[in-house]
């Protein structure tokens, strides 16, 4: 399940800088962190992976580091069985979870454009600007069929 993002580091950083950020030591291990592992994590892993490499921030920072670069669009925190996630934006690279109501293990699934199709319609109908959307399903995982 660690497949990454594929998301170029130095666009990410060009962007941050662009708005007027800067490049501090913790955001660029979550930036390293989000675009090298599986693209949901939490806070609590998140926090685990920071203190492994060396870096104690507390959780309100964490927490401001992490409202800073969803601001600015780096990335996208999603909301699946009340638990913050996070992972990297990317526009080319759209996909919905598979959450398992038993478990808790979450899949990453890819969907077909009709989805973006129905997003374009959407918007010219109504002339509402969607930014993103979140899509889940909530079902049994093939081992917690059994």
């Amino acid at each position: 399940m660690h497949q990454g993002c594929n998301m170029n580091k130095e666009n990410i950083y060009t962007n941050i800088r662009t708005g007027g950020g800067r490049i501090t030591k913790i955001r660029r291990e979550i930036i390293r962190y989000l675009s090298e592992e599986d693209c949901l994590l939490s806070k609590s892993d998140m926090l685990a992976y920071l203190k492994k490499n060396d870096i104690q921030p507390n959780r309100s920072t964490l927490y401001r580091e992490l409202l800073a670069l969803t601001k600015s669009g780096v990335i996208i925190k999603n909301n699946i069985s009340g638990i913050d996630y996070y992972e990297i934006s990317n526009d080319h690279h759209h996909h919905h979870h598979l959450v398992c109501i038993k478990c808790n293990s979450i899949q990453k699934v890819e969907m077909e454009d009709h989805l973006r199709i129905q997003e374009r319609e959407i918007t010219k109908q109504t002339q509402f600007n969607i930014i993103n959307h979140s899509l889940e399903f909530y079902g049994l995982c093939r081992n917690c069929q059994t």
